[in-house]
Order: C-alpha cells, then sequence, then structure tokens
C-alpha cells in the first residue's frame, strides 16, 4: 500500500513538473518572442513597422516573409514597396525614403532616401 502511494507522488509530482514546461516551439513556424520574456521589445521609443522573418532566393524568384505576409519585389506592406530582396535582407521604399529591414530583425537600418 505505501509503495502504490509513493509510486503515486512520484507520478504526480513529474506530472506538474511536466505541465510546467513551456510548450516546444514548432521549427515549421516562424519564430515569435513570448510575451513580457527577454526578447520581447523595450516600451520606450517607438515600434517597429516591419519585420522580415524568412527570405526565399532562386534563380526565378524572390519572396520575402514581412510582417507574416509572403511579397515578392514590387508588392506593397504597410504603405511601403518591396524594392528588393536578397538572402539576408529587404529594402523597402516609403515615398521616397528607402530603408532596409534584416532578416530576423524589427529595425530599420541605413536610410539611403534623399
Amino acid at each position: 500500500m505505501s509503495r502504490d502511494l509513493v509510486l503515486a507522488c512520484c507520478l504526480l509530482v513529474a506530472g506538474s513538473a511536466r505541465a510546467a514546461e513551456p510548450a516546444m516551439h514548432d521549427p515549421t513556424q516562424p519564430f515569435r518572442a513570448p510575451a513580457g520574456g527577454e526578447a520581447a521589445a523595450p516600451a520606450s521609443g517607438p515600434q517597429p513597422r516591419f519585420k522580415v522573418t524568412a527570405v526565399f532566393v532562386s534563380p526565378t524568384r524572390r519572396v520575402a516573409v514581412v510582417n507574416g505576409h509572403a511579397l515578392q519585389e514590387g508588392q506593397r506592406i504597410g504603405g511601403a514597396e518591396v524594392v528588393k530582396i536578397d538572402g539576408r535582407s529587404v529594402q523597402l521604399r516609403e515615398g521616397n525614403r528607402e530603408f532596409v529591414v534584416p532578416l530576423g530583425d524589427t529595425r530599420a537600418r541605413g536610410d539611403s532616401g534623399p
């Protein structure tokens, strides 16, 4: 009887420890930082408008996933046109301002507009 009680307690403790583990990330889905975690954006300053989570480049086609939307050069998102897609970044144009958003980054870098 006491052996069964010890076994039941061990199973209960093991089950509760497993329930506390975070869910595994699906490797086929884009990475999303946990809300309120270390990778969360700081509260101060403007929030980034564009995030590139994937880039696919082949001899016949270039596709980038920007803000969760698969786009090709010439298509638009959030008021900006996709100018160029390379293996590591996407160049966007908004009005007469052009900027680059690196893969996996949410900050626009390099203002090449006038």
